[in-house]
């Protein structure tokens, strides 16, 4: 078996740990959509039980339709208001944008110390302003962060700009 010469900056169970509140994201953001009477599938893979996983073009996890209006849409589970992304994923979103003209939703979920959902809102690319972070974050990813206010996670803002 040949030896892989890197290190990588997150261990496996950090790197899975990662996912969870985007796992809790999902669920309750979904759970949404088929109530608000809105189809979708999945878009982007999960890799983090691959062996080895190397950076490369992430893609919103699902493509949601009303309608016949489409969208791409990517969750994100947070403890913090705070609107970051990372830069790698939003440079990969905005291709995915323009290869099949439609808009890009990133969906942050808010949680609170028990993992209760506490807030929701939403980013669309080419809509809402970011910035980016001088700064690297703890996993060594630059992001971009977004405006403080995002329009709630709702029917009618989703509809606004389906």
């Amino acid at each position: 078996m040949k030896d892989l010469d890197f290190n990588p900056h997150k261990s496996t169970s950090e790197f899975r740990n990662n996912y969870r509140l985007h796992d809790l994201a999902e669920i309750h953001g979904k759970s949404l959509l088929i109530q608000w009477g809105f189809d979708y599938n999945a878009f982007g893979m999960d890799y983090r039980y691959e062996k080895v996983w190397e950076k490369g073009e992430d893609k919103p996890d699902l493509i949601i339709s009303y309608k016949n209006k489409r969208a791409f849409l990517d969750w994100k589970g947070k403890h913090k208001p705070i609107w970051i992304v990372n830069k790698r994923a939003v440079s990969s979103y905005e291709k995915w944008k323009v290869k099949f003209n439609l808009p890009v939703f990133i969906c942050f979920a808010v949680f609170d110390n028990k993992n209760l959902i506490c807030d929701f809102h939403f980013a669309i690319l080419g809509v809402h302003n970011h910035t980016t972070s001088g700064v690297k974050e703890w996993d060594k990813n630059n992001t971009i962060e977004f405006e403080t206010d995002l329009p709630v996670f709702s029917k009618p803002n989703i509809l606004k700009y389906l």
